[in-house]
């Protein structure tokens, strides 16, 4: 385990408990910009909160595949906001183009590092 990632990311959650708890006893209070963008901040926070854990326990020859995992944690995020997202008649979800580009995104990497690997281990002649 790696304690500078893991103590990070109990530092961030922490943070995170604290906001929580400070934006219920103040309802009253807002962000100055959309809800869409409240939303991006908001999951790329826990995209690094989560990023961080899983950084923690990985091992070292498996972290080729950490954009892979950051671009899904992303593609997660946006698929549940546009599954649970109520948007007005006439508003578009654009939530859901984006979660689906970046599951794209990711397949590919990982088709391209599996490739890669392939041919490391294929036999010189």
């Amino acid at each position: 385990m790696k304690k500078g990632f893991f103590v990070t990311a109990c530092v961030l959650l922490a943070a995170a408990i604290g906001f929580v708890i400070y934006a219920l006893g103040h309802p009253e209070l807002s962000f100055p910009w959309s809800v869409q963008i409240t939303h991006i901040l908001y999951g790329l926070y826990v995209d690094a909160v989560m990023l961080l854990l899983v950084l923690a326990f990985w091992k070292k020859r498996d972290r080729v595949y950490i954009l892979a995992v950051i671009l899904e944690l992303g593609a997660v995020f946006f698929l549940v906001q546009s599954i649970l997202g109520v948007f007005p008649e006439g508003k578009s979800n654009w939530y859901l183009p984006l979660a689906l580009g970046l599951n794209v995104i990711a397949l590919f990497l990982n088709t391209v590092q599996q490739r890669k690997q392939k041919r490391k281990a294929e036999p010189k002649e």
